[in-house]
C-alpha cells in the first residue's frame, strides 16, 4: 500500500471519528478510539493543529491537505525501513479498531444532531431552538444520571441541509 493510500485511509477513518464525537452521540468505545488514533499521529508525526481544525471544520478539502501532510510526515520518519513499518503498522491498527468501530455505528447516528447532557437534577427541563444546518436527519438526546421532579420538554429543533 502506497504512502498516498494510507494517508488517505487514516484521515478518513479520523474524520468519520471527528464528525461523530463532535455529535455527542458517540459511543465511549469510538471517542476512546478516535483520541488513540489522534494521539499516536501527534506523537509520531508531529503538532495535531491541523487535526483540531479538521474538528471544527470538516471539508474534503481539509481531509486531503491533511492526508497530504500526513504523507508527507510519513516519508519523513527517522529511522530504519523495519522502525518505519512498525510506525506504519502501529498507525494502521489504531486506523483499523477506529473503523471497526464505526462500521458498528447505526448510519441514522451519523445523520443525528447529538445532545448529551450529564448529571441533571430538575424539576423541569426544556431543551428549545436547536438548529443544525449539517444535513442531520434526526436528533439524538442522551442522558446519564438524571433525577427530574417534572417534565422534560423539547421543541423548535430545525434541520437544515
Amino acid at each position: 500500500m502506497d504512502l498516498v493510500n494510507i494517508s488517505s485511509i487514516v484521515i478518513h477513518a479520523l474524520a468519520s471519528g471527528a464528525a461523530l464525537v463532535a455529535s455527542s452521540v458517540a459511543r465511549e468505545e469510538i471517542v476512546v478510539k478516535y483520541r488513540s488514533l489522534k494521539e499516536f499521529i501527534g506523537e509520531k508525526f508531529g503538532p495535531i493543529k491541523p487535526v483540531d481544525q479538521l474538528e471544527k471544520r470538516l471539508s474534503e478539502e481539509r481531509q486531503k491537505l491533511l492526508a497530504e501532510d500526513l504523507g508527507d510526515a510519513i516519508e519523513a520518519l527517522p529511522g530504519t525501513p523495519k522502525e518505519i513499518e512498525i510506525v506504519i503498522n502501529q498507525l494502521l491498527g489504531r486506523t483499523k479498531a477506529l473503523t471497526e468501530s464505526l462500521e458498528k455505528v447505526p448510519q441514522a447516528e451519523f445523520d443525528a444532531v447529538g445532545i448529551d447532557i450529564k448529571s441533571v437534577k430538575a424539576v423541569n427541563v426544556k431543551i428549545q431552538k436547536v438548529i443544525s444546518e449539517g444535513g442531520a436527519t434526526g436528533v439524538r438526546i442522551k442522558g446519564e444520571d438524571w433525577e427530574l421532579k417534572g417534565d422534560m420538554t423539547v421543541e423548535n429543533i430545525t434541520l437544515k441541509k
